[in-house]
């Protein structure tokens, strides 16, 4: 699918709004915020990426831009990679997202989090979900909405929408995610 420059606008303004306190603008969380200078460069590369002539120069650059992101912040993420907007990393350094995972809408990642593949396939992640510091989701997985994956934790089958699930293997420990989605989503 194509996207338009609308499009990536609007992805980029999602990004932003998962952040507190964003009256403060673009321009301070660009320059000052390396999670959203990141998402900005991703989301421009998959802007560019489908584009023909002058575009595809300007590709080849935002593409170097965001490699160079890639290094500074220890997150790997492909231009490529299917994530809706509202797209916030907490913290960088060892952040591995598969090329093929798709990633809904308003997910807050911590650091040292893996979303891979596995002989049986690639995750897929609902919409409002948080991923703590040091967690594993691998395989053919779905993670529903409104879900909490706690630390250090090793996702490995799927797991039901509104719910906290924590330990190796994950396992269901509360069904009522709401009370806690506020106070990591946008603090």
């Amino acid at each position: 699918m194509i996207m338009t420059f609308t499009e990536c606008l609007s992805l980029i303004k999602s990004d932003l709004n998962m952040f507190p306190n964003i009256n403060f603008g673009v321009v301070k969380y660009f320059f000052f915020n390396a999670s959203f200078k990141f998402t900005v460069w991703l989301r421009l590369g998959s802007y560019l990426r489908s584009k023909k002539g002058l575009f595809r120069i300007l590709y080849g650059v935002v593409f170097l831009i965001h490699k160079h992101n890639q290094y500074l912040t220890g997150i790997q993420v492909r231009i490529e990679t299917k994530i809706e907007g509202g797209l916030r990393f907490q913290h960088f350094s060892g952040i591995v997202v598969n090329e093929g995972c798709e990633i809904g809408r308003n997910c807050l990642i911590f650091q040292n989090v893996t979303i891979g593949a596995s002989s049986s396939g690639i995750p897929r992640i609902g919409n409002n979900v948080i991923i703590c510091a040091g967690a594993v989701i691998i395989g053919n997985v779905y993670i529903g909405d409104n879900v909490i994956v706690g630390a250090n934790s090793v996702v490995t089958h799927n797991i039901p929408s509104n719910t906290i699930v924590a330990g190796i293997p994950a396992r269901v420990i509360s069904e009522n995610s709401q009370s806690k989605m506020n106070d990591y989503m946008y603090h």
